[in-house]
């Protein structure tokens, strides 16, 4: 049936009830309830050339009240442009781009119950596929989009201007046009976004009236995304949550965190607390860098595919497999309370369907077992032993490791210094758990100046859960086995 005059009169009008309430906006056409903090965000941004910036914990759901905002600005402002951005492709289309089309599923059942026109679904009026949702009369006009930002291509962001506005006859104004064309930035995950995207953008975050919503967890102290939460904040709405002021996310999950990784950790402070790491000088490895590997897409090519080992029998240390191929960290498993011969039986399988081509296995203590048993099936193993001195090869020029652990620790340092590392697992909670075991660990020096990695004891004493998965992550930067000495290639010379 097609729409009446007066259908169509009844929706204008309540464009216009919502243009001025995303709250009211979220409930009616979208069926979200927002939380508290999510209603904190969608009003703050309701202003022309709102600049909002909103640092969080993990879970607070600030995805789904980002969709929210962009599918407000795209139904009720007419000709809009909403450009996307996150660091990496996943956080777009496996987050942002899902939630979009999740809320926009759900306004389809909210319609069909309020008995709106089915011509007036959002599904009959914009057109969505993985990068880019438009207005089915006007795509090239009206429309939001997802581009991920990269250092190497920093014109995320650049192109994209307000068109709603227009220069008064005496040029010295700007009045807003009634054809609409208003224009409003997204960036997911913000600290992550390098400070080359916005610089390219800044012409366009300059735009009359052009609103900016930035979300994130506050994973580094510098940034754009830090100035706004620090410094500039005076030119921003600037938000926070905590994970323990939102319904949705599990009142244990601060708590296991602490368990794991101490009160007042950067682990902590920054997925549940939503604040920005301290700089700790005795910390290895920050907490920003390891993180940005879990956000970090995986590089391409072909390197060796080794298997860590870091064998516990049954303490309250877990047993940890960790395939690296060069940059990428591919698969991770942790099993607690098994006897050595099982965890043999499970390294000779995880070799096999994960195809590695060498297994590093600690042999310090009960790990020793385990490699013989491999080596006994005729496995290419590695044996590791963390104890021994460490190679006199140059990791940093700052530091000199006394002990292989010390120098396999700066090894993944270094490694995840490159830029081009990734933690990729199909346990995003393993993954997230290496980033912030890589970030617990402190370092010292001893009285000849060499570099001690805090030791596992060390870190119990602290109260803190052994780093089982990157000890685990770091066997597979071991020296390799030397190869034999070939006598003949002198031989054949004389």
């Amino acid at each position: 049936m097609a729409l009446t005059q007066a259908d169509i009169a009844d929706y204008r009008k309540l464009r216009g009830i919502w243009r001025k309430d995303p709250v009211l906006y979220a409930r009616q056409r979208l069926g979200l309830n927002p939380t508290t903090q999510q209603r904190q965000l969608l009003e703050a941004i309701a202003p022309p050339g709102a600049k909002v910036s909103v640092r969080a914990g993990h879970g607070v759901g600030k995805s789904g009240s980002t969709s929210a905002a962009i599918w407000w600005h795209l139904e009720c402002y007419e000709y809009c442009r909403i450009p996307c951005t996150a660091p990496t492709a996943s956080q777009l289309y496996n987050v942002l781009w899902a939630e979009l089309s999740k809320w926009g599923r759900r306004s389809e059942e909210r319609a069909r119950a309020d008995g709106l026109p089915e011509e007036l679904w959002l599904a009959n009026l914009f057109d969505r596929n993985q990068d880019r949702i438009s207005d089915k009369g006007q795509p090239a006009e009206w429309y939001a989009v997802a581009r991920t930002s990269r250092r190497e291509s920093p014109d995320a962001l650049q192109g994209f201007h307000a068109s709603d506005v227009q220069i008064t006859d005496d040029n010295r104004a700007v009045e807003r046009s009634s054809s609409g064309g208003s224009i409003m930035f997204v960036i997911e995950e913000a600290s992550g976004v390098p400070d080359e995207i916005f610089e390219v953008a800044e012409g366009a975050l300059s735009s009359h009236g052009a609103r900016l919503l930035m979300v994130g967890n506050p994973t580094r102290n510098t940034g754009f995304f830090a100035r706004s939460q620090k410094q500039d904040r005076a030119l921003y709405t600037a938000l926070h949550f905590r994970c323990s002021d939102s319904p949705l996310v599990d009142p244990s999950y601060r708590a296991n965190l602490v368990r794991k990784y101490g009160e007042g950790s950067n682990v902590v402070r920054v997925r549940a607390d939503g604040d920005f790491p301290k700089q700790d000088d005795d910390v290895l490895i920050p907490l920003e860098t390891a993180e940005a590997a879990l956000a970090r897409e995986p590089a391409t090519g072909k390197y060796e595919r080794r298997l860590g080992v870091d064998v516990a029998r049954f303490g309250d240390d877990r047993t940890t497999f960790v395939l690296r191929e060069g940059p990428r960290v591919e698969k991770i498993e942790i099993r607690a309370k098994q006897d050595t011969m099982a965890t043999a039986g499970m390294a000779a399988d995880f070799f096999r369907r994960w195809k590695a081509d060498s297994i590093y296995v600690d042999v310090v203590g009960v790990g020793a077992g385990v490699a013989d048993r491999l080596r006994e099936q005729k496995l290419p193993v590695v044996d590791v032993n963390v104890a021994c001195r460490a190679p006199d090869e140059v990791v940093a020029e700052d530091a000199k490791p006394a002990k292989l652990r010390d120098y396999l620790w700066l090894q993944v340092a270094a490694w995840l210094r490159t830029g081009d590392a990734s933690i990729q697992a199909e346990s995003k909670d393993n993954a997230e758990d290496l980033a912030a075991e890589l970030s617990t660990v402190r370092y010292g020096l001893d009285s000849s100046g060499n570099l001690l990695v805090e030791s596992k004891d060390a870190m119990k004493k602290r109260g803190l859960r052994s780093p089982d998965i990157a000890d685990a992550l770091g066997l597979t930067f071991a020296p390799g086995p030397k190869k034999a000495f070939n006598f003949n290639s002198i031989l054949n010379r004389i």
